[in-house]
């Protein structure tokens, strides 16, 4: 009878999730008997982190009585609905912030990874048991991501000073000076000093460890903060063009390759801009990608798998139109200058008519400030001299390929 009202149970939980998931709604998780159902996880194999504040969890079910809190629980999104299953079979009052490393049945923040996917991968992999009773992140990438979180995640709600004008009243209700000072010292780290935001967020970007600039806009839990880093970081980049104007920047993954859909990208871009590079993107290349864009979170939709960027298109638009605000896809891609930037969406729309397994087979910049972002995740250290070289290039025309370009 129990094992019938479980599976019951789950399957109810399951489409709840499903319901929730559909309405951009977070997964409803309420459990009991912690240390039994951590047991089960790790029985079941189960991929899983607490991501912090892990000796705050009630030691037994006495103390769960009165524990107050909730835990943020980050599990493997190819696993959820064993995750289900296990939940189902120990009802209770604690409440668990479920996250993923995707996007899958409520797991995300309105249709964005809670890490990005790359991240949230690499906290999964990396962690260790605490007190023998369940698993967390390894030191390292506890600190990394708990300072992710204080950065972006929390923002202004952390109560760590900005390093800015912007001030900050608020207060946190953890010692959160103490648990990085700790974490810090026992992955042999030298936390960013003095402990402000914009510290946190460069000393986040020198290991590849920082929100990628096209995700701050677009982060759906924000407060002043976010808008005063993403003012900070569009100067930066705008800098960083040097006076180039009206580029765009197309990322094609693998599963358009392996299914010959790269040269019909690259020839259709050509037709309507002016191609100054084709890269061929090396693991390094690809990695830098990954974890300096957002790309769709770079999983398949409603997949699990990461699927990387292996070819990056730089281009130029010679004739930028005006958007209108009013149009469909004006009024709903708020960060679009350029009209003409909806051409990807044209060639995604042909690539579906010719590809069957055609799904966001390319991800593109929407502004100058993205593109800048591209490029440098793209060249690495030797982004200058790639500005540089386009600096010097005559007025072009669609289709003419300036640079290394294939075509």
């Amino acid at each position: 009878m129990k094992k019938i009202i479980n599976y019951l149970r789950y399957r109810w939980l399951l489409a709840k999730w499903q319901r929730r998931a559909k309405k951009k709604r977070r997964a409803n998780v309420m459990v009991g008997n912690l240390n039994d159902f951590f047991a089960e996880l790790a029985k079941c194999q189960i991929s899983y982190v607490v991501l912090r504040w892990f000796d705050e969890l009630p030691a037994d079910r006495s103390a769960e009585k009165s524990f107050q809190g909730d835990i943020d629980l980050l599990v493997e999104s190819a696993q959820l609905e064993d995750f289900c299953r296990i939940v189902a079979a120990f009802p209770g009052h604690i409440k668990i912030d479920l996250y993923s490393n995707g996007i899958r049945l409520g797991t995300d923040c309105k249709r964005i990874a809670y890490f990005p996917p790359v991240l949230g991968s690499e906290i999964l992999h990396d962690r260790c048991r605490h007190d023998g009773r369940f698993y967390r992140p390894a030191p390292r990438p506890y600190l990394y991501s708990l300072l992710y979180h204080c950065c972006y995640q929390k923002g202004l709600l952390c109560g760590l000073p900005t390093g800015t004008a912007l001030d900050n009243p608020e207060t946190y209700s953890h010692d959160l000076k103490r648990e990085l000072t700790l974490t810090a010292a026992a992955c042999a780290e030298t936390l960013p000093q003095p402990l402000t935001l914009l510290a946190i967020h460069q000393w986040l970007q020198q290991r590849q460890w920082a929100m990628p600039y096209d995700l701050i806009p677009r982060w759906p839990a924000r407060n002043a903060w976010h808008d005063e880093l993403l003012k900070r970081e569009t100067a930066e980049l705008n800098k960083a063009l040097a006076g180039l104007k009206d580029l765009l920047v197309f990322l094609i993954r693998e599963d358009a390759v392996s299914t010959g859909a790269d040269q019909p990208i690259v020839q259709a871009l050509a037709k309507k801009f002016t191609v100054l590079d084709v890269v061929q993107l090396d693991q390094q290349q690809q990695q830098r990608v990954m974890r300096q864009t957002r790309g769709g979170d770079w999983t398949k939709h409603k997949d699990v798998v990461i699927v990387a960027p292996v070819i990056a298109v730089v281009c130029h638009d010679p004739s930028p139109q005006p958007v209108d605000n009013s149009s469909g896809l004006g009024s709903i891609h708020h960060f679009v200058g350029n009209a003409n930037v909806f051409y990807k969406h044209a060639i995604r729309k042909d690539l579906e008519r010719r590809f069957p397994d055609a799904i966001n087979f390319m991800h593109g910049s929407d502004n100058d400030p993205e593109s800048m972002a591209y490029i440098k995740a793209i060249y690495g250290p030797q982004w200058p001299e790639r500005i540089a070289s386009w600096k010097q290039l005559p007025p072009d025309a669609p289709g003419q390929a300036t640079s290394n370009s294939p075509l």
